[in-house]
């Protein structure tokens, strides 16, 4: 059952998310139409990402209580083994380096992000019709193990991997879309080239992903429990009966407390500006201290001057949010919160 806590510990991780790399969503010549409506989705032909405000954001991060820096690199920086996946103007090893020490000497923890999702994948560029294959699964191993070095064996590899259905590539040139069976397998070779460098693999999963992976059964029989999960919901929890009864974010993030992965529930400003307060609220209340890792926000913002506040916007907002509700009294009368939750456990 799941109990009602009186007190709660803040988790030990507030992330928040940021973009070197930008090829994410489009392939090379395919602008007609821009991801989701939004033109710094387009593809770019020289890195977009601007130094100054990635300076700025960064160095505001600490103030409002972000301690880790999930840093989305792509295509971002010059790979030794594989140059022609970068893009001009990416940053060289050396450069991507001397950060990370200023981000490390600001008490920031920065984690690696390469999204291998075939919805996510552009920034792989040809390697990215080839997946499956012995090269580009040497690629992929090539890529994990330079960053991997590069980020001096970080506590934790983000990999994506969500998304891969046709519906999320209507608006791309090609897609890509694996069986069950061919993504669990793609994934975990993933997971053991992280494994093997004594780095956890971190991913992004909601129900959507789930159904691609074959079910919850597959899922707990094939994702180990050493996978850091970060389920995504950038919409409203704001009333009681959302939070379990009808959201199948707060219904899987209780499965996963359940099952015993540990998670780091993921919310945004990119649709609802107190999405990452009603996240935090719920899952304080209602996920155990075991579990719960953390908090991330993921503003989907490039790294540009253009989108600079948005970005501040995002990271106070994350920030506050934890602040503020971990300074509340804990929920200790909704029972029919828990009841609810514990009927869809049981199903």
């Amino acid at each position: 059952m799941i109990g009602i806590k009186k007190e709660a510990k803040k988790p030990e991780i507030i992330a928040f998310l940021m973009h070197l790399g930008t090829n994410n969503w489009q392939n090379k010549g395919h602008n007609a139409r821009s991801y989701l409506d939004n033109e710094d989705f387009v593809y770019r032909d020289e890195l977009n990402c601007d130094k100054e405000t990635w300076r700025k954001v960064t160095e505001f991060l600490p103030s409002c209580g972000i301690n880790t820096l999930v840093i989305d690199v792509a295509d971002g920086v010059v790979y030794d083994k594989h140059p022609e996946i970068s893009i001009p103007g990416a940053w060289t090893k050396a450069e991507l380096k001397e950060d990370l020490d200023r981000l490390r000497a600001m008490g920031i923890t920065p984690i690696p992000k390469c999204n291998f999702s075939c919805c996510h994948d552009a920034w792989l560029k040809e390697y990215s019709k080839m997946v499956g294959t012995d090269i580009y699964n040497e690629v992929c191993k090539d890529v994990i193990e330079e960053l991997i070095e590069l980020f001096d064996n970080p506590e934790f590899f983000h990999l994506g991997l969500e998304e891969e259905d046709y519906n999320s590539q209507m608006g791309t040139p090609f897609a890509i879309v694996r069986d069950c069976i061919d993504r669990l397998e793609g994934a975990n070779r993933l997971f053991d080239i992280c494994r093997a460098h004594g780095v956890r693999p971190w991913i992004w999963v909601d129900a959507k992903s789930i159904d691609g992976l074959g079910g919850d059964e597959m899922f707990k029989k094939y994702i180990g429990k050493d996978v850091l999960l970060s389920n995504f919901y950038y919409g409203s929890l704001r009333f009681h009966s959302q939070m379990c009864e009808k959201s199948e974010f707060a219904s899987y993030c209780c499965k996963f407390d359940e099952w015993g992965y540990e998670q780091i529930p993921t919310g945004s400003t990119w649709s609802w500006h107190l999405s990452n307060k009603d996240i935090v609220r719920f899952s304080k209340n209602f996920l155990s201290e075991k579990t719960l890792k953390g908090y991330m926000s993921a503003s989907w913002m490039l790294t540009t001057k253009r989108k600079f506040y948005a970005l501040m916007n995002d990271a106070a907002n994350l920030g506050f949010a934890v602040e503020d509700i971990y300074a509340e009294p804990m929920l200790d009368k909704n029972i029919n919160l828990l009841a609810t939750a514990e009927k869809k456990l049981s199903k």
